[in-house]
């Protein structure tokens, strides 16, 4: 408990008035004294009848979900049992990175057997799960001379999800055909599987490992097959978790925004009628979702994603690969996000991405090095700078040779920037399907 600043305004007051009737030669001593037993009276009748905190009443909102990065609304409700209106406020536990915006406003006039809510804004710097258990309580006395303290036991986990706000935004652009650049829409499908859809007579041109020698021979004349490209392929998204996606960009780390990308993607598959599927991993594989479509497999997607974290290890592709292998036998559509600080790296991935290539069609989608690309830019002040230029450039002409060795193999790929990098997925997907 301690006092308001009412109370120490009248000791004040007290104690002007006091030494105004001491300059003025009258009965101070009396006064002073009478005053200050006044005041001390008053703040124990305060005490008294202001309600104790077993007349007060906490709960939660249910809402237990937040998302990362973006702006969040945390409630909770606080119940006067008593007779007096109460002048409450209150304040949340602090927990590590959860930023409380300075517009939040926790102070209320809570009615006598009312219950009001109180509401505060937060931006989550992090994904994953967050225990906030305690919510504190500072209310004035009912003559205004006390203050007193309480603490409830009010615990709940947070969940805070990657930010998929604009999902809507993304399905309106795919209905009305926006996503897509003027003049990418019709783009070769190679790799794309082939499903048999009838026989036709020879005609010049035709590609004679098509020729249906059965068929030709019962009929005396060429005949060769028909092929539509093959539809409703499941689509897999492989999503590396090593160290170059634990590196940070804008703010924000790789892996956050190859998330968000990942669910991105995922939406827009099933929106156009496909399964998707998920595979997390690094130096093993973390995590497996099977192709499926539908809310809830929305849901199981996210709740494997939400608290995936970086880790400094390096990405056992051929691992990663055969797996996929193992437990997808249906040929599919799989988008690799990933990234490499070390051609090394990238080398080892193009050396097992032809097991993968052998039976589905593999799209590598890249988060371009923005660094890099920085360094290759910086003025030249010192024989320094111009040592760490050329280096970048070196790096970045490497880059380049990874991504035209990839589209050598009849692999597509793309370099992203980072907060391009789902639009680029869906962009690709799109495209892929005709």
């Amino acid at each position: 408990m301690s006092v308001t600043r009412s109370f120490v305004l009248l000791t004040a007051l007290g104690g002007l008035v006091t030494l105004v009737a001491w300059r003025l030669g009258g009965a101070y001593p009396i006064m002073f004294i009478f005053w200050n037993i006044l005041l001390v009276g008053l703040l124990i009748l305060d005490v008294v009848i202001t309600p104790s905190a077993k007349l007060l009443k906490i709960r939660r909102n249910n809402d237990d979900v937040l998302y990362f990065k973006a702006e969040n609304e945390i409630s909770f409700y606080v119940e006067n049992k008593s007779r007096h209106t109460l002048n409450i406020q209150a304040k949340d536990e602090n927990v590590r990175h959860f930023t409380a915006l300075p517009d939040s406003d926790l102070n209320r006039w809570v009615s006598p057997r009312e219950e009001e809510l109180f509401s505060y804004n937060v931006l989550p710097s992090k994904r994953g799960s967050f225990a906030f258990k305690k919510i504190f309580l500072r209310y004035s006395g009912v003559l205004g001379l006390c203050v007193k303290y309480a603490n409830f036991s009010c615990p709940i986990e947070y969940k805070v999800y990657p930010n998929v706000r604009d999902l809507s935004k993304y399905r309106l652009m795919m209905q009305k055909s926006r996503l897509l650049p003027r003049g990418e829409k019709n783009i070769k499908n190679y790799g794309m599987g082939y499903e048999f859809e009838s026989l036709r007579s020879y005609v010049e041109g035709d590609d004679y490992r098509t020729i249906n020698w059965s068929a030709t021979a019962r009929e005396n004349k060429l005949i060769v097959n028909k092929y539509q490209i093959e539809r409703n392929q499941p689509v897999y998204i492989l999503l590396d978790i090593g160290r170059p996606m634990s590196y940070s960009v804008n703010g924000f780390k790789k892996l956050d925004y190859a998330i968000n990308a990942a669910l991105i993607l995922s939406d827009i598959v099933n929106q156009s009628g496909d399964k998707v599927g998920l595979m997390v991993y690094d130096s093993a594989v973390r995590s497996h979702v099977s192709a499926g479509q539908g809310a809830g497999h929305r849901n199981l997607l996210m709740e494997t994603l939400y608290n995936v974290e970086d880790n400094r290890s390096t990405a056992d592709y051929g691992g990663a690969f055969r797996t996929l292998c193992e437990k997808q036998k249906r040929r599919s559509l799989v988008f690799i996000f990933t990234d490499f600080e070390l051609p090394e790296e990238a080398r080892e991935m193009i050396s097992y991405i032809t097991l993968l290539k052998k039976r589905h069609l593999p799209i590598v989608v890249f988060m371009e090095n923005e660094s890099l690309n920085a360094l290759t830019e910086i003025p030249v002040k010192q024989p320094y700078d111009n040592y760490l230029k050329d280096t970048a450039k070196e790096f970045q002409a490497e880059r380049r040779d990874i991504f035209r060795h990839l589209s050598a193999m009849g692999i597509p790929n793309v370099e992203s920037k980072a907060e391009d990098f789902a639009l680029s997925a869906v962009n690709r997907y799109l495209q892929l399907i005709g």
